[in-house]
């Protein structure tokens, strides 16, 4: 087995799991954000590449970037991504609010169920200003604010208007949400 530095093995299960399909299918998110072929995708919190892998693979000539904190995601994401013989996928391990890469770097960020699990999310959205290109997206897919089953107890659930506002203070206009999931807010800002 790979070592996960300290990763819960049932953690990386259930992130690897067809199960999490059933709800939380990749493919929606690419309906919204409508990529060009030639795009450039930054995942943060990218884990074992749930959102990651399945964008290079239905964008072979895009560049995807997949991002965590932990040395052991990001060994699991770059295993599995030569594993795939995915070339478009470059794997980083970043700190918090910070990722090696330059201003104006990509056209899409996403973050996938892990705007909940952020102690102060505003300088990472600061980041997420720097890192798009003008008129770039961010897309923001985590739990919904409600007892549905699925997501996470209250107080470890973010409201969709402190999502609002963390954008809008980074200087993100035009924010949407979208009606996609059942047990999750998408939330969109332009550059």
């Amino acid at each position: 087995m790979v070592d996960t530095m300290g990763m819960d093995p049932a953690r990386i299960e259930r992130l690897r799991s067809p199960d999490r399909l059933e709800y939380f299918h990749p493919d929606r998110i690419w309906e919204v954000l409508k990529p060009a072929s030639h795009c450039t995708l930054v995942d943060i919190g990218a884990g074992v590449g749930f959102l990651t892998l399945p964008f290079a693979e239905r964008f072979p000539q895009a560049k995807a970037y997949g991002c965590d904190i932990l040395e052991g995601m990001v060994s699991l994401l770059h295993k599995d991504a030569v594993e795939r013989d995915l070339k478009n996928v470059e794997v980083l391990l970043m700190a918090p609010n910070a990722i090696a890469l330059p201003d104006d770097s990509a056209d899409f960020i996403v973050m996938g169920q892990l705007h909940h699990e952020l102690d102060a999310p505003e300088p990472l959205m600061v980041e997420c200003k720097r890192l798009l290109k003008p008129a770039g997206v961010v897309a923001i897919i985590d739990w919904a604010d409600a007892d549905n089953g699925k997501s996470p107890p209250v107080g470890r659930r973010v409201p969709v208007a402190v999502m609002q506002g963390q954008l809008e203070d980074a200087g993100f206009s035009n924010i949407e949400t979208h009606d996609v999931y059942d047990y999750h807010t998408f939330m969109t800002g332009k550059a």
